[in-house]
C-alpha cells in the first residue's frame, strides 16, 4: 500500500514568518500537534515543521509573547519526510528510526502534499498491532540528544 492512499491530503501550513500564535491556532482549529512550514504562502516547498511541543518549549516555557514570536525561531528545519509513492512499511520504518509519530509527505519538488501519522497507519492501513507496538516502543525511547538540542535553542534565544 502506498502512502498516498492513507495520508491526510492538503494539510494546513504556516511559513517561517508566521507568528507562533497563528501556528498554535492552526493546531487548535485542525486538532493536530504538527504544522508543516512552507517557504511562503505562494511556494509550498517544505522547509520545516513546528510541533505543539516546540511551541510549548520555545514560547510558553521561555515566557515569550506568542504574537511577536516567529515560527522560524522554533521550527525544526529539514524534517524527515516520505513521498506519496513510498510504501507504508517504509514510512513506518522512517518513524521508528527517527522516533517520530508524524511524517510530512512531499512530491518530487519537495512540496508538501500531505501528512502521515502513526494513527493513519493503524486506522486506514490496518497495520498489525504487534508492528505498531514495536514501533511505539522504539519511538518512545528517551531521545536525550533531541532534548539537549531543544534546551540549546531555548538558551540561545
Amino acid at each position: 500500500m502506498k502512502v498516498s492512499e492513507i495520508m491526510t491530503k492538503n494539510p494546513v501550513c504556516c511559513w517561517p514568518s508566521s507568528s507562533t500564535l497563528s501556528a498554535a491556532l492552526l493546531m487548535q482549529e485542525t486538532d493536530t500537534g504538527i504544522v508543516p512550514v512552507i517557504q511562503d504562502p505562494f511556494t509550498p516547498r517544505l522547509v520545516g515543521v513546528v510541533t505543539d511541543r516546540d511551541l510549548c518549549l520555545y514560547v510558553v516555557a521561555a515566557g515569550r509573547d506568542p504574537s511577536s514570536s516567529w515560527v522560524d525561531g522554533c521550527m525544526r528545519p529539514d524534517p524527515v519526510c516520505c513521498t506519496e509513492q513510498d510504501d507504508i512499511f517504509f514510512a513506518l520504518d522512517l518513524m521508528k528510526t527517527n522516533q517520530i509519530r508524524r511524517l510530512p509527505v512531499v512530491n518530487e519538488k519537495h512540496e508538501i502534499v500531505g501528512m502521515l501519522s502513526l494513527g493513519d497507519l493503524v486506522r486506514k492501513a490496518g497495520i498489525e498491532a504487534n508492528l505498531v507496538v514495536r514501533a511505539l516502543q522504539t519511538i518512545c525511547q528517551p531521545a536525550h540528544a533531541t532534548e539537549q538540542k531543544i534546551e540549546r535553542i531555548i538558551t540561545a534565544a
